[in-house]
């Protein structure tokens, strides 16, 4: 059995008295992995200590067999160019235009040429089916198309994984869907993908692996099918029912 891209051994992480992450231990290995839980079950400080935004207070990271040393800082640094996030927000940047938003993190991080890393977004913007919108910025763009580019801009750096933090909880329903058919061409082409989402729909339509989250662990694993009609703990049972009356039969 191949080794996992991404292994996560026992990651845990306190803030003051309260401990939001309690040893998880998730793997990925090409495929798409779906985090699910109620608010504050720990899901995006699990992806933020992925991607050592937040350090965690306990737990080892390997990518592609190489642990992760935090104290490390030029292992950190070549780590986070192999990892992209998408937030909720965009985290784009206001002054600058569409291009720009992808070309910017090619040129200071990768240090690529001007020219070159245009190309590059292009491509990347193309992608995603921003060409025509290129030259817009931030304020001209619908929520739909922010969050594009700002996986476009992911995409520029030649990510070994993708870590989603709830993409389209920002977005008006009818936007929903042009940002799902981005990350659904992703996984087809065969992308790393940990998304958080409540979009079960959406979930259950394409992940390889569902991880039900709850006060900081993971309580359940399995195919869509399992957590979503067969799941063996009573609060998974009981969460999958809840937010398939809010938001829908799958």
């Amino acid at each position: 059995m191949a080794a996992p891209i991404l292994r996560i051994e026992n990651v845990s992480k306190r803030y003051g008295k309260k401990d939001v992450l309690k040893g998880a231990s998730p793997e990925v290995n090409r495929d798409l992995k779906i985090l699910i839980g109620p608010s504050g079950a720990g899901k995006s400080t699990l992806l933020q200590c992925i991607n050592f935004l937040v350090k965690p207070d306990e737990g080892r990271i390997w990518l592609d067999e190489q642990e992760v040393h935090y104290a490390h800082k030029r292992d950190l640094y070549a780590y986070r160019q192999k990892v992209g996030m998408i937030f909720q927000d965009f985290n784009l940047f206001d002054h600058l235009n569409a291009l720009e938003n992808v070309r910017i993190g090619m040129v200071r991080v990768k240090g690529m040429a001007k020219a070159e890393a245009g190309e590059r977004a292009v491509m990347e913007l193309e992608r995603v089916g921003l060409g025509d919108h290129m030259q817009k910025y931030p304020a001209q763009l619908s929520g739909g198309q922010k969050q594009r580019v700002s996986i476009a801009r992911a995409l520029a750096m030649d990510p070994k994984v993708m870590l989603l933090d709830e993409p389209t909880s920002a977005l008006d329903p009818e936007l929903i869907g042009e940002v799902h058919a981005v990350i659904r061409d992703l996984g087809n082409n065969g992308m790393t993908m940990i998304m958080a989402t409540h979009q079960i729909g959406f979930a259950s339509s394409l992940a390889s692996e569902i991880v039900f989250m709850e006060d900081g662990r993971i309580l359940e694993r399995g195919t869509p099918d399992k957590i979503f009609n067969h799941a063996e703990n009573a609060r998974t049972r009981e969460f999958c029912s809840k937010i398939t009356e809010l938001y829908g039969e799958r």
